[in-house]
């Protein structure tokens, strides 16, 4: 008898890719994989260009093996107090107001606004100098890292022998960054939104200080 061939089932997607049948069941008995059905529509830029909205924020140094950008306006830049859970490397935003009372916990760190190649925003928090004065090398390497980012596509690579970040620009990309139409304010706020200690009440607060 002769074997039934696999049944090819139309498509669900709302947009028409191709006027060519789907790939058939590659787990099918005789069947292979067509992959001239998946070709792009002659539309595709269109559809492609749909606008992307910012959403998230992450608070996090770059990656090692990311090239960014920094933005260059004085305002996109401010000096805040973070707390900072090592294990899970959470940033929180403290009011200045509980400084003493969480000294041991926080520390003043420079926010930095930046965008990666992908255009993903994201807070590059660096620590700022203590009440003594005193910055280490891997801070002050990270410093001088974004001022560098303001004008050029740059990553940062650790140096372990020397105890601070090596930085790497990218030699042909001369593009400006996208930047996402935003305020600094809403940046701030998309990346804080759920991270934000205004009292000692908070649960995180309590959990460091064995209360819960």
């Amino acid at each position: 008898m002769a074997q039934k061939s696999a049944k090819t089932e139309a498509p669900t997607a709302t947009h028409d890719l191709t006027q060519a049948p789907y790939p058939t069941d590659a787990s099918a008995p005789g069947a292979s994989l067509d992959l001239t059905a998946l070709r792009l529509p002659q539309n595709f830029g269109a559809s492609a260009g749909v606008k992307k909205l910012t959403t998230t924020v992450p608070v996090r140094k770059p990656g090692n093996q990311t090239f960014v950008r920094v933005h260059p306006g004085a305002d996109w830049s401010m000096a805040a107090l973070i707390l900072q859970l090592k294990e899970d490397g959470e940033c929180y935003f403290v009011m200045p107001t509980l400084a003493a009372d969480l000294a041991q916990e926080v520390r003043a760190k420079q926010l930095y606004t930046y965008v990666g190649r992908d255009g993903n925003v994201a807070l590059w928090p660096v620590n700022l100098p203590g009440d003594d004065g005193r910055l280490d090398q891997w801070s002050q390497s990270a410093h001088s890292a974004a001022d560098i980012a303001k004008n050029s596509w740059v990553r940062l690579v650790a140096n372990r022998h020397v105890g601070a970040y090596d930085v790497y620009e990218a030699p042909n990309v001369s593009d400006e960054p996208d930047w996402p139409e935003l305020s600094f304010r809403e940046v701030l706020n998309l990346a804080f939104k759920d991270r934000l200690i205004t009292s000692l009440d908070h649960p995180i607060v309590k959990r460091l200080r064995g209360e819960i």
